[in-house]
């Protein structure tokens, strides 16, 4: 099979990137002929595949993503690939993995309680209307065989929005690496932190994602303040956070939470920590919750998080209706002050997030392929981490 990966940016390392990684390296060792649509990559460590740049105008934002989408056709028209598998909202695929959720459903949450200048210009921007006629056309799209969501939210809110029939959305839930549980081990991490940071005995929240206005910063910030218990807030990843750093000025408790940064060494973090808080407004499925609870952090987290669908409050963590509302965030905090609460909590968590493999979901994803396909992609074994 000539197979066609679409990614504006490709890379083996981060997120989806390391999804669509394993999904080259199996579809490759199946003999599959993989060809990847990208406009920058780094091929580093990746076997057996062909790249085609597509070419686009780089700003504004709004122009790159129609002339991406463009482009891919064009080369799609010109190779005659067997099935088109895309990561982005583009014009010609077979199967669409939504990833990033609906962008309109973003938009409509995004747009709560804002006037109605601030509205008409979310929905008027260029890039927006931009990404919604793509989002539109390509579900719309009677030649779009396929869509995987990673989530049960996810799933519905594209039925609901877009009409499309429930029979072509396959529910895949992400997957992530195994993790080490070795107490020993996470003991010297406990350590480390303490000694970089300049702990003691408070109790340690941790916070690690991007985009810090949509995840919930803000309202993770709010809640800790409310605390009576001595604590640290980590705020790991890539984000602006001077707004954020005001708000803990204001609130009296700048001294106690800590921006990192991006940092390669989260797993430090899950280990070191005491549970785990990410109160979004927006996450199809978030990557860092299922981390965190497969090393054995209980989490605090929203309704709007798809990873919300494997909790089971008060169990394994706790799932709060109205992310912005810090006095219930903090409730549950201030019920994870017990240390033993939180170890019950933890290893129940950590159980949830087990079956949740990379190897699981890869397979998953294969099959949807061939259900496209049949009979000419078979099931491939990934059981074996390294493929």
């Amino acid at each position: 099979m000539k197979i066609a990966l679409i990614r504006q940016k490709y890379t083996p390392f981060g997120g989806a990137e390391r999804y669509m990684a394993r999904l080259v390296e199996g579809l490759a060792e199946a003999g599959h002929q993989v060809h990847i649509l990208a406009a920058q990559w780094d091929a580093d460590g990746t076997q057996a595949v062909t790249f085609h740049r597509v070419p686009v105008i780089g700003k504004p934002g709004w122009l790159k993503a129609l002339t991406f989408s463009r482009n891919c056709r064009s080369i799609i028209e010109r190779e005659r690939f067997d099935v088109v598998f895309s990561l982005e909202r583009t014009l010609r695929q077979d199967i669409y993995r939504a990833g990033d959720g609906c962008h309109r459903q973003w938009l409509i949450l995004k747009n709560q309680g804002k006037g109605v200048l601030q509205k008409a210009w979310t929905w008027l921007n260029p890039l927006q209307l931009a990404y919604i006629w793509l989002e539109r056309r390509m579900f719309t799209d009677p030649d779009l065989k396929a869509i995987i969501a990673n989530s049960k939210r996810g799933k519905e809110e594209i039925i609901r929005l877009y009409g499309v029939d429930p029979n072509r959305i396959h529910v895949v839930y992400n997957g992530i690496d195994p993790v080490c549980t070795d107490q020993e081990l996470k003991a010297d991490y406990r350590r480390a932190l303490a000694e970089e940071f300049g702990l003691g005995d408070e109790l340690r929240l941790l916070y690690v994602g991007s985009g810090f206005k949509r995840k919930g910063v803000a309202a993770a910030i709010r809640a800790a303040a409310r605390l009576p218990a001595q604590f640290r807030l980590f705020i790991v990843g890539k984000g602006n956070a001077s707004a954020f750093r005001r708000l803990a000025n204001r609130l009296g408790i700048h001294d106690r939470v800590i921006f990192t940064g991006p940092r390669k060494d989260v797993v430090q973090f899950y280990q070191g920590c005491d549970l785990f808080v990410f109160p979004t407004l927006y996450d199809p499925f978030s990557n860092a919750t299922l981390e965190a609870m497969a090393h054995g952090l209980p989490v605090i987290t929203s309704r709007f998080n798809g990873v919300a669908e494997l909790i089971r409050d008060g169990d394994n963590g706790f799932v709060v209706q109205d992310p912005l509302d810090d006095a219930a965030i903090s409730e549950c905090m201030r019920t994870l002050t017990d240390a033993d609460r939180r170890r019950q909590m933890g290893e129940s968590a950590a159980a949830t997030a087990a079956p949740f493999t990379m190897q699981r979901n890869i397979q998953e994803t294969l099959d949807v392929i061939r259900r496209v396909s049949p009979p000419r992609v078979e099931v491939i074994n990934c059981t074996n981490p390294a493929s």
